[in-house]
């Protein structure tokens, strides 16, 4: 039987990195640990713990996640105590909550001055490409029309990506 948290907590105290560690974690995204996973991200958004944040967000990326996250990570995008905006950007993505649009084009269009190649950015429109809904087209179309050309070629494909997708 998998425990949980003495997982957790090897995971946290863990110093070798290629110990293959996540090999006995169960697979597939069922969300076994839910509940769990739930509250360690309000511990960390309380707590503002760096490193439990992160290896939470890395449990639900092997978990997998639902709406009941979207609210709390949309949260912790508007933190700055933290570096995890791209694991939240793809756990959104793979939610693909409606509610998360809006703060995905703001990422988007805020560009830290350390992503010269506009990485997060990249990460906010795949995000809105797999929520393909009217609105999330019509942010991508906005980011379209960015000047940063960095920005427009990656709309312009995520929106060819809709489009054969529909």
């Amino acid at each position: 039987m998998f425990n949980f948290v003495k997982f957790y907590k090897g995971l946290l105290n863990r110093t070798n990195y290629f110990d293959n560690y996540w090999d006995q974690f169960p697979s597939g995204n069922l969300l076994r640990f839910k509940n769990e996973t739930l509250s360690l991200l309000k511990g960390n958004l309380v707590n503002k713990d760096e490193k439990g944040l992160a290896n939470t967000l890395a449990v639900i990326c092997n978990d997998g996640a639902d709406g009941d996250y979207t609210d709390i990570l949309l949260q912790l995008l508007d933190e700055k105590w933290h570096t995890s905006e791209e694991d939240i950007i793809t756990i959104l993505e793979l939610i693909k909550d409606p509610k998360s649009i809006d703060k995905l084009y703001e990422v988007a269009i805020n560009i830290p001055d350390y992503d010269d190649m506009r990485a997060l950015a990249k990460k906010c429109m795949w995000a809105l490409s797999a929520i393909n809904t009217p609105k999330s087209i019509n942010k991508l179309r906005l980011l379209q029309a960015s000047n940063d050309p960095i920005i427009k070629e990656n709309a312009i494909f995520q929106i060819e990506q809709v489009l054969n997708k529909n």
